[in-house]
């Protein structure tokens, strides 16, 4: 889950953790792209890491991370986002009544410094950017260098889920509560996107990340010379997921939830029940149409960290 949501909305939508894109999506994310590193920027990539591990004090949620270090190291930004203040960082609230590509500056203040113990300004195109600027400056302490790395690797994977790029009166799709195949208690439209759908298939489909991420980089192939070697464009990337939000996230919900101008005083518990007097099942019908999507905002993810990265190094 990208942001704060009351306790009793986190117990009422079974949200069992908080990750843009669950851990399995964010360790097939750094699989894709480390297969994709030039020898140079691997190199230096396990270097940076290896040589600044994480503080072994912080309590990791993703108990089984694959290796290499890239993907082990994929989810320390959520780990650590309430320690960092840094939680806006993960998301751009982007109505989905917004038209684009346009200028992000309304829904993205300037990174800043934490005040009265708030999360630091920012969202997320503009903290890649900070990022980069610190990993790419060698005259930095490799410590700096290597958590901006962790930032980069991250935040890339959690631009590309659609719900960290839109907003629909609901904290992008937290305040929702839907049924999610038979389960008894709702879950919530970003937990379904973030890892349930993802989850759902590997248990499935009996396979590990790291053979999903070969079989999807193997299916997506013909784009890297698209995704991997054009120019970075966080703004582009976030418009989007936007657009993907709107066509297919909510799009091929059935009913439909209204499409709605955010309101920064609504109230979480007062959106979740309008949604929940709607009854919406999801289940193959609307599975079936959203994991290609799912699976391509994975790849292009990969494939654009590694592009970064190989630019970077």
């Amino acid at each position: 889950m990208r942001r704060f949501v009351p306790a009793i909305v986190i117990f009422f939508c079974c949200v069992t953790h908080a990750f843009g894109w669950g851990c399995e999506g964010h360790q097939i994310v750094a699989l894709i792209a480390r297969a994709h590193l030039t020898p140079a920027a691997s190199a230096a990539v396990d270097e940076l890491l290896r040589a600044n591990p994480i503080d072994p004090t912080v309590k990791a949620f993703c108990q089984d991370a694959p290796t290499p270090m890239m993907a082990a190291h994929a989810t320390w930004a959520d780990d650590t986002k309430n320690a960092e203040k840094t939680g806006t960082w993960h998301y751009i609230d982007i109505p989905l009544t917004a038209n684009g590509p346009a200028s992000l500056e309304a829904w993205c203040p300037p990174i800043g410094e934490s005040v009265g113990g708030k999360d630091r300004p920012g969202c997320i195109t503009n903290a890649i950017a900070y990022e980069l600027v610190i990993l790419r400056d060698t005259s930095r302490p490799a410590s700096e260098r290597a958590k901006a790395l962790r930032y980069v690797i991250h935040f890339v994977g959690d631009i590309h889920q659609p719900l960290h790029d839109s907003d629909n009166d609901d904290h992008g799709g937290n305040c929702t509560a839907l049924t999610f195949y038979n389960q008894e208690k709702p879950v919530n439209l970003h937990a379904i996107w973030d890892y349930r759908i993802i989850a759902r298939e590997l248990e499935t489909r009996k396979m590990s990340q790291a053979v999903l991420a070969s079989e999807l980089d193997a299916q997506f192939s013909s784009h890297w010379a698209d995704w991997g070697a054009a120019k970075a464009d966080p703004d582009a990337w976030a418009w989007e997921g936007n657009a993907i939000a709107k066509s297919v996230v909510y799009g091929d919900l059935k009913p439909a939830i209204p499409v709605e101008r955010p309101n920064p005083q609504a109230d979480c518990s007062a959106e979740r029940d309008k949604v929940a007097a709607l009854h919406i099942s999801i289940n193959d019908g609307y599975v079936n149409q959203a994991l290609p999507v799912i699976h391509e905002q994975l790849a292009k993810a990969g494939y654009r960290l590694a592009g970064l990265l190989n630019a970077t190094f």
